[in-house]
């Protein structure tokens, strides 16, 4: 059985091969980091919902060792979050401050301990916050 040889390419071949490679790369960036930047903006947005759910979960817990009161201050529940540290800013890295920016929680007792209002700030393509998700308690006659 003989084996087939291959020739070497030329340079003209290899150039137009290389080109249409680039080409193709080119255009798989262009095309890509636009959905790229989209996935990280919903992947952000997710983690500022489960920071939100993480924060619920301590008003919770904090309520049920407090004879059903909840705390006036986002402060109160740093014990009973994982860490004893608030959760982290997925946009910016650092903890959370409670205050209405973007990627940040707030939270609030409008009665001043019967129940709790806690809201997750996004981001908008400008970068000014907008409020994604809100979390209160359940209404209780007491």
């Amino acid at each position: 059985m003989k084996i087939p040889s291959i020739s070497k390419p030329s340079t003209p071949d290899l150039v137009l091969t290389l080109g249409a490679t680039s080409l193709v790369v080119v255009c798989l960036f262009l095309l890509g980091a636009p959905a790229m930047k989209h996935l990280q903006g919903r992947a952000a947005e997710a983690e500022v919902r489960g920071n939100a759910a993480t924060l619920q979960l301590a008003a919770e817990t904090y309520a049920s060792k407090n004879l059903g009161r909840y705390p006036d201050d986002p402060l109160d529940l740093l014990p009973y979050l994982p860490g004893d540290v608030a959760p982290a800013n997925p946009l910016t890295g650092d903890v959370l401050h409670f205050r209405n920016e973007p990627g940040d929680l707030t939270y609030r007792s409008p009665s001043r301990g019967s129940d709790y209002v806690i809201e997750a700030w996004g981001a908008d393509r400008d970068g000014h916050a907008h409020r994604i998700l809100v979390l209160q308690s359940a209404v209780v006659n007491r």
